[in-house]
């Protein structure tokens, strides 16, 4: 077992050497961007009681983000071994695309380079040279988080999702997403989203329309923002 897991360290520290494309766009000057607060009943095993950041970007109209509450136990140090002030930091799994490709989110006044603006002063990268100079400074825990991999929908193919019930919308609370700790983030925010939805109260097709306005009222904002981008700003 400590063979596998040292093998599986240094096949990531290998990859992010390689200098695989980095995760790349322009400069976002409204980038729309929600927390997907997964329901219950989430079908999908690599997104049960998930919380993903997630926002749209390029001319593709696809929609790309992270899972944020999901550490995988290793230290950072680990992938980064020359770097002592890795150590304070996990690693996390970001999601099914691209695994082994390590991105990271930061919370920073100061964009790195390479970066999707998720929020005000919230950044999402995979700019090898941007994360080394956040670990050296040393950047704390609670405004910086790495990952590997992230997730990545089609076209069209989140919005169904949402429609069949998979997930719950919440505004970007930076906050939460790097102060709380992991393992209680999901069930924090789940009752954040369904704290009218309680069993036979009449709130609950209050809270139903609530969940399809904010619904439409997204892909509406994501619409928005693809059409008014730069075609030159997708991946």
């Amino acid at each position: 077992m400590r063979r596998r897991f040292i093998s599986w360290v240094a096949l990531i520290a290998a990859l992010w050497l390689c200098s695989s494309p980095p995760l790349r766009a322009a400069d976002v000057e409204s980038a729309s961007s929600v927390l997907l607060i997964a329901a219950e009943g989430m079908a999908d095993p690599r997104f049960r009681q998930s919380v993903v950041l997630v926002t749209r970007h390029g001319s593709s109209n696809s929609t790309i983000g992270v899972i944020v509450n999901r550490s995988l136990g290793v230290p950072l140090d680990r992938v980064f071994p020359e770097l002592k002030q890795a150590a304070e930091h996990h690693l996390h799994y970001g999601g099914p695309v691209a695994e082994g490709q390590i991105v990271f989110l930061v919370r920073s006044a100061e964009e790195p380079a390479a970066a999707i603006a998720m929020a005000e002063q919230l950044f999402l990268s995979s700019d090898g040279g941007s994360l080394r100079r956040l670990l050296v400074a040393p950047t704390p825990v609670k405004r910086l988080r790495v990952f590997s991999g992230f997730a990545s929908w089609a076209p069209d193919q989140l919005e169904h999702e949402i429609d069949r019930g998979d997930w719950f919308l919440l505004p970007v609370d930076a906050d939460a997403l790097l102060g709380d700790a992991p393992d209680d983030m999901w069930l924090k925010l789940w009752r954040r989203a369904t704290q009218l939805m309680v069993q036979g109260s009449p709130f609950g097709r209050q809270a139903a329309q609530q969940r399809d306005v904010a619904t439409a009222a997204l892909a509406q904002a994501w619409t928005h923002v693809v059409r008014h981008r730069d075609p030159a700003s997708a991946l």
